[in-house]
Formats: structure tokens, C-alpha cells, sequence
């Protein structure tokens, strides 16, 4: 079962390793964007080509 989006935003808000988390990996997608010029689309394509790879 997937979570909705009000129930991952309230995980970031109540949990200070679940925010840091975000905020370092929203981070880590704006400074590739930048760095890159690639649009939004290729940003959102590497995050779900790299889902389940972490390890």
C-alpha cells in the first residue's frame, strides 16, 4: 500500500530523521538540476531509476 502525500508530509514534519532525510535528498535534486540544466522530468526519471539501488 502507498502512502498519500498528507501522510508523507506528516511523517517529515513529525519525525526529524524523516525531514532531514528530505531536505538532503531535495538538495542533492536541486544541485543536480543546477549543475546539469537538465528539466524536471529527467530529475523525477533518476530518483525512480534509483529507487531500490540504494544498497
Amino acid at each position: 500500500m502507498a502512502f498519500s502525500d498528507e501522510q508523507y508530509f506528516q511523517a517529515i514534519a513529525g519525525n526529524e530523521t524523516v525531514k532531514k532525510s528530505f531536505s538532503q535528498i531535495k538538495e542533492a535534486c536541486q544541485a543536480l538540476q543546477v549543475e546539469t540544466g537538465c528539466p524536471d522530468e529527467d530529475v523525477d526519471d533518476f530518483l525512480k531509476f534509483i529507487a531500490g539501488k540504494w544498497k
